[in-house]
């Protein structure tokens, strides 16, 4: 009966320590989906800060400026759709404004949990 009893402890302890491994993976998975959007979203905002004084000192047309940013977003694997990028206004009233979410999903039956929206505007500003 004492050999019975350690056996299930055992079982019990295996279980639990299975569990909290279980638990571990699935939340490193969810949170490094979360930094990585998060990086890709500023390397993004970074990029339309530059693109916006470039394009407005050019005179660049908006159909081109939305072009870049779409591009740019290609580059960083960010699902974004040419309705989500607003641009208007040329020169010196360039404004840029982007609004999108990215999917975070379960590791293992890629299902989307949570949608992290994120939305940048960009003024055109001369540089001194």
């Amino acid at each position: 009966m004492a050999e019975t009893q350690k056996t299930g402890n055992l079982n019990v302890r295996l279980i639990v320590l299975l569990l909290w491994i279980f638990l571990a993976f699935f939340y490193s998975c969810l949170a490094y989906d979360y930094i990585i959007a998060s990086n890709k979203d500023k390397r993004l905002e970074e990029y339309i800060q530059y693109i916006v004084v470039v394009c407005g000192d050019d005179h660049r047309p908006q159909r081109e400026v939305r072009s870049l940013v779409l591009l740019k977003a290609n580059q960083l694997n960010l699902d974004l759709r040419s309705d989500e990028v607003g641009v208007s206004g040329n020169g010196p009233s360039l404004k840029i404004v982007v609004s999108y979410e990215v999917e975070i999903k379960l590791p293992i039956l890629h299902r989307t949990i949570y949608r992290k929206p994120f939305q940048h505007e960009a003024f055109y500003r001369t540089i001194r």
